[in-house]
């Protein structure tokens, strides 16, 4: 008995009847599924249009409710500012009552401690008839006029030459126009002999004042002005135990950066041919030169100076070890500040730039090649201390920092537990602008002025302001001139 296999009723059949049977059945399953899935979207787009009127309505209500809560809460407002500014008025009336208090105090301890003081210069004006009992009869003083009695039947005392009896005038006057007190009441040395006395005066008012030669001396001529005192400007060096830290090219952007503070900046390179020059338009170096790059006229910066040292030729020059130091001195003078580029891994040129006593800044990469120098150069500096005998432990920044690598984050946590405060507190991040910079004969102030990294250098910049001030030049005691 042949066995017939039952056919599939997915499947569609052979014979075309069948087939239109099949087609039909299936095509009112679609038909129906069609059908249900239009309902279920009709029905969703209407909650949606519901829940977006309920929403609308809930919105309206609550813009027609806050005026009224504003109103409500007005009042209340008013009255906590009043209050408030009635609390800063009596709290500034208790501060000025203070500070009035606080000034009377220190006048009455001024005035207590110069009334002794002119008690003491009115006695010594004073003084006895008997006083000079030595002297001739015609050399003594004259005793002093009889004035009118007072309330108090004491006579007013005699005001001399440049003294003067009221405290407020003595507390008033320069320094140079008060008479020397005597450290004792007792009677003075007897005075020489009028002649002597003149002559004496003469010589001192002409040695002394400039202005009253003119008196006693006829075609005085004229000397010139002193020169002004000027400070020793403070002195930074740039060290690096290794090449690629961006130490020149720090340098270099830091002195500009200094330059459009005002600073008048001397930049040394102590590398026979380095590139600092290159990065203020230089086309070429000249060592032993020293060279003015001065700003655009516009810009209104300080120029720099810069000056590439050999120490090798110096020494075979001069035959002396403080060669470069006097070389840096004598280029130094008029200048704000002095920043060095140490050598790379120069320890007898660090040595001789520690005769200055400079500050030591040193420029670090995030690896783990700089995590393990730290503690060799640290030991290099402690080893070689400045003049002055003390230990100048460098500071550390970091340089070309990028805060999305994990690597350059986790070294400056590592760094920050070995240096502590000597590790700076900002960063120097990476950017290709400064290699592009070098390139076009500048720094990356000029290249990209709006960028972070010369952001991060305003802020070395002010670190290094904090750490020691620009040397200022004193004007006082400097005369006048007529040219």
């Amino acid at each position: 008995m042949t066995e017939h296999a039952l056919p599939d009723p997915n499947e569609p059949p052979e014979d075309v009847a069948s087939l239109y049977s099949w087609a039909n059945l299936h095509g009112g399953k679609y038909r129906d599924f069609s059908a249900s899935r239009a309902e279920i979207r009709e029905k969703t787009r209407q909650r949606t249009e519901e829940a977006i009127e309920q929403e609308r309505l809930r919105a309206q209500q609550e813009a027609e409710a806050q005026p009224a809560a504003e109103a409500a809460r007005t009042p209340d407002e008013m009255r906590q500012r009043e209050l408030a500014a009635q609390q800063a008025a009596r709290e500034a009336a208790q501060e000025r009552a203070r500070q009035a208090a606080e000034l009377a105090a220190q006048r009455a301890a001024q005035q207590a401690q110069v009334a002794p003081q002119a008690a003491q210069q009115r006695a010594w004006q004073q003084p006895p008839q008997d006083r000079y009992p030595a002297m001739p009869p015609q050399l003594q003083p004259s005793p002093p006029a009889a004035s009118a009695p007072s309330q108090e039947g004491a006579a007013s005392p005699q005001r001399g030459p440049w003294l003067s009896t009221d405290a407020s005038e003595d507390a008033g006057r320069p320094a140079w126009l008060m008479p020397e007190r005597p450290e004792s009441v007792g009677p003075p040395a007897l005075p020489p002999s009028p002649v002597d006395t003149l002559q004496s005066s003469r010589d001192h008012l002409v040695s002394r004042w400039f202005a009253l030669r003119s008196v006693f001396e006829d075609n005085v001529p004229a000397q010139s002005a002193p020169a002004p005192a000027t400070a020793r400007a403070p002195v930074l060096a740039v060290f690096s135990l290794a090449g690629g830290v961006g130490k020149t090219s720090l340098v270099a952007t830091l002195g500009r950066v200094l330059s459009a503070r005002g600073e008048r900046v001397l930049l040394v390179d102590t590398a026979a041919y380095g590139l600092l020059p290159f990065f203020f338009g230089a086309r070429d170096q000249r060592p032993g030169l020293i060279r003015t790059f001065s700003p655009p006229v516009a810009s209104g910066d300080a120029p720099i100076q810069m000056i590439t040292l050999d120490p090798e030729t110096l020494d075979s020059e001069l035959a002396s070890a403080e060669a470069l130091t006097a070389e840096i001195l004598k280029h130094a003078r008029g200048v704000s500040r002095v920043v060095i580029d140490l050598a790379t891994a120069s320890g007898a040129t660090t040595r001789r730039i520690m005769r200055l006593s400079p500050q030591i800044l040193v420029p670090l990469v995030p690896d783990m090649c700089s995590v393990v120098s730290v503690s060799s150069i640290d030991a290099f500096f402690d080893h070689n201390n400045g003049t002055n005998g003390k230990a100048a432990l460098p500071y550390y920044v970091l340089n070309q920092f990028d805060p999305s690598l994990p690597l350059h984050l986790d070294v400056r946590e590592v760094l920050r537990e070995q240096l502590g405060d000597r590790l700076l507190p900002f960063t120097l991040r990476h950017t290709p602008a400064v290699s592009e910079a070098l390139a076009e004969g500048m720094t990356v102030m000029d290249y990209a002025p709006n960028s972070a990294v010369t952001e991060d250098y305003s802020s070395l910049a002010g670190w290094v302001k904090s750490l020691s001030a620009a040397a200022s030049t004193s004007f006082r005691g400097v005369r006048w001139s007529e040219r």
